[in-house]
C-alpha cells in the first residue's frame, strides 16, 4: 500500500467514500493500517473480512479508502495518523480527523469544502442545497481544461449528492432530503491534532493565518487565534502572536501527541 502522497489531481474518490454505508468501516480500515499495514490489504480482498459481496467491490473499497485516508505527505503526517487511530478517539474526534485527512488527500473534496461548504457555513444559512454544489462543480470544470471531458452533468449530479452524504455521514450535516448545517464543535484535542496535522504537511509555514487549509478548523480566524492562546496557556503547542501572524510551535511529537491527548 502506498503511503506517499499523490500529486494532488482531481477525482471522483467523493462518490465511492459517499457510497460506504457505514463510516465505522473506514475506522476499522485505519486502525487495521495502523496496526499492521500489509495485512490491510489482504483482511480486505483476500478474506473479506467486512464482507463485501464482490472482489471488485472490496478493491474499490480498499482503493478509495487508501486514496482518501491513508495518503500522507511525510513520515510525520502518516505517524499522527497511524497513532490517532490505535488510541481510544471520541467519536466526533474520529470523524473530525477523517474530514480533515480526505480534505488534505483529495484535491476536489478540498476546495468543495474550502469554497462552499465553509462559506455557507460562516455566511449564517440553515440549510446547505445541493444545487449549491452543483453550480460550483459546472464553473470549475468551465475554468479548468483537465475537467472538460471528465465529468458529465450526472457524474456532476452525483458528485454533489455524494459530498453532501459524506458530510452528514461525518455529522457536519442533519437532515434526509434536505441537508442542513450542524453547529461544530471542536474540542481542544481536535484542534491540538488539527494544527499537528498542519505542520507536519507544512513544517516551514511561518504564519498559520495563511495556511491555506485553516478554514478545515471551522473556526474564524478570531476564534482560532484565541483558541491557540488557550492551548498555550494547557502547555499543548507554543506560539506567539503580534495582531497580525500567528506562529504555532507543537510541543509533542507527532507519534507521541495522541498518549498526551487521550491516555
Amino acid at each position: 500500500m502506498n503511503s506517499s502522497m499523490q500529486p494532488q489531481i482531481y477525482n471522483s474518490d467523493i462518490n465511492v467514500i459517499g457510497s460506504i454505508p457505514d463510516y465505522q468501516l473506514i475506522f476499522k480500515v485505519v486502525a487495521l493500517y495502523s496496526s499492521d499495514k500489509k495485512a490491510t490489504e489482504e483482511a480486505i480482498v483476500k478474506h473479506n473480512e467486512f464482507d463485501f459481496k464482490t472482489e471488485n467491490s472490496r478493491k474499490r473499497f480498499l482503493s478509495a479508502t487508501t486514496s482518501a485516508f491513508l495518503n500522507f505527505q511525510n513520515k510525520k503526517h502518516e505517524a499522527l495518523v497511524v497513532s490517532l487511530f490505535t488510541h481510544n478517539m471520541p467519536l466526533e474526534t474520529k470523524q473530525l480527523v477523517l474530514f480533515w485527512q480526505f480534505s488534505l488527500s483529495n484535491r476536489l473534496f478540498f476546495e468543495l469544502t474550502r469554497d462552499v461548504f465553509v462559506k455557507n457555513y460562516f455566511s449564517g444559512r440553515v440549510s446547505f442545497p445541493k444545487e449549491d454544489i452543483v453550480a460550483y462543480l459546472k464553473d470549475l470544470i468551465s475554468r479548468t481544461p483537465e475537467l472538460k471531458d471528465k465529468f458529465t452533468d450526472k457524474t456532476i449530479s452525483t458528485i454533489a449528492s455524494k459530498y453532501l452524504t459524506v458530510l452528514k455521514k461525518l455529522d457536519l450535516l442533519e437532515g434526509r432530503q434536505k441537508k442542513m448545517f450542524k453547529h461544530i464543535q471542536v474540542s481542544n484535542e481536535a484542534l491540538v491534532i488539527f494544527i499537528h496535522l498542519l505542520k507536519a504537511i507544512d513544517p516551514s509555514g511561518s504564519d498559520m493565518l495563511k495556511n491555506k487549509y485553516l478554514p478545515l478548523s471551522m473556526l474564524s480566524s478570531e476564534s482560532f487565534s484565541e483558541r491557540t492562546k488557550q492551548l498555550a496557556k494547557k502547555d499543548l503547542v507554543n506560539m506567539s502572536y503580534n495582531g497580525v501572524a500567528l506562529k504555532i510551535e507543537t510541543i509533542h511529537t507527532s507519534k507521541g501527541v495522541a498518549d498526551v491527548l487521550f491516555d
